[in-house]
């Protein structure tokens, strides 16, 4: 049964994840209340983020199932982001995957990862290389191009989406350092995004530790991210306005919640990794190194799970501005009693007795 029914709706937490969902549901119509423990944009995890709205570079750790969501976030990026107050840096030139010789096997490993009968994809040789991004020509002879994905600035989206959410009537935000003992008791439903923050009523999330480099180099310059193939870190690049870059590379599992600093030997692997790609960064400025703590579940991918009037959106991991607007979708259909195309790859085996009951009932699946 589907509903028209506009609600009174908490949204706890104000990374890319509850962005999206206050987004969302508030041009649905609902009335929003998003409480963070900083004014929003919120600087956390999110900000630590590259921006890659690439489901096929990632398709490692994302299982092929969820290509076709990260697809169809990419066109909701496109739909949102003209109706924002400010600009957003967002291209959409595809992917680059490239190795240094020695490594070219970790090309190989990836590409027995990609879908053989897709057309978004293919292997490159120097020339094709050159014609893309001429000054990685003479160093990488092989590559692998993907076609169709894009990427976006992290900060510059979550402060074009905070400053269009506080311009709307119906939405409001509070600073709340935790998440209240009476809240859910107020609202028609609460949407918990919390991040990592949520790992103290969820055993089941852990924190990843997520490093990266923001640099100017006047010499350099990239039309689209490139991944550079290392057996022990792998880099990736991405380009943004005025020849500056930001550069990602280490993963470090078990981090704790203060663990936000960035460690000797990881910038240097950074910098060295960086410096291999083309010698012109020897000179390149750093602007910032920063550290964050990503959220994720035992398989890496990101949950909705529903407990009465409580909806969970979290394990977004490495996968936050990809996932994030197509998962909020799910749940703005969820609320009218509605599904996705994709509902079930985020709920599978996650609800409540009393949300999958409602659910038997449901007999519309919305685009």
């Amino acid at each position: 049964m589907t509903t028209t029914e506009k609600y009174n709706i908490a949204i706890i937490g104000a990374g890319i994840m509850g962005l999206n969902c206050a987004y969302a549901l508030s041009k649905d119509g609902h009335t929003i209340t998003a409480y963070d423990p900083q004014d929003i944009p919120s600087n956390n995890a999110s900000f630590v983020a590259g921006g890659m709205l690439a489901p096929f570079s990632e398709i490692e750790h994302l299982p092929e199932s969820f290509i076709e969501a990260g697809l169809r976030s990419i066109d909701i990026w496109q739909d949102i982001l003209p109706d924002l107050k400010n600009k957003v840096d967002f291209k959409q030139n595809g992917s680059l995957m490239i190795a240094h010789k020695e490594d070219t096997y970790l090309l190989d490993r990836f590409e027995s990862h990609l879908p053989k009968s897709s057309q978004q994809w293919q292997k490159m040789n120097k020339e094709d290389i050159a014609q893309l991004e001429p000054q990685l020509a003479d160093k990488f002879k092989t590559g692998i191009y993907i076609a169709g994905e894009a990427h976006i600035h992290p900060r510059e989206a979550m402060q074009a989406i905070s400053s269009t959410l506080k311009t709307m009537k119906n939405f409001s935000h509070q600073k709340c350092e935790a998440y209240p003992d009476t809240i859910n008791s107020k609202y028609d439903y609460v949407i918990d995004c919390r991040g990592y923050a949520a790992e103290v009523d969820d055993p089941e999330l852990r924190g990843i530790k997520g490093e990266l480099l923001i640099v100017r180099n006047e010499k350099f310059e990239l039309d689209r991210p490139v991944r550079l193939m290392h057996p022990r870190y792998p880099l990736y690049i991405v380009p943004r306005p005025d020849h500056v870059f930001m550069i990602g590379a280490t993963i470090i599992e078990g981090a704790e919640e203060d663990d936000e600093q960035v460690s000797v030997r990881s910038a240097l692997e950074l910098l060295s990794a960086l410096y291999s790609l083309h010698p012109s960064f020897d000179e390149a400025k750093i602007l910032e190194i920063i550290a964050g703590i990503r959220p994720a579940y035992n398989d890496n991918l990101p949950r909705i799970k529903i407990n009465k009037n409580v909806i969970s959106c979290n394990g977004l991991f490495r996968h936050g501005f990809l996932l994030s607007p197509i998962i909020a979708k799910c749940i703005t259909a969820s609320i009218k009693g509605k599904t996705t195309a994709f509902t079930g790859l985020f709920t599978k085996g996650t609800s409540d007795e009393t949300h999958h009951q409602r659910q038997e009932k449901n007999i519309q699946t919305v685009a």
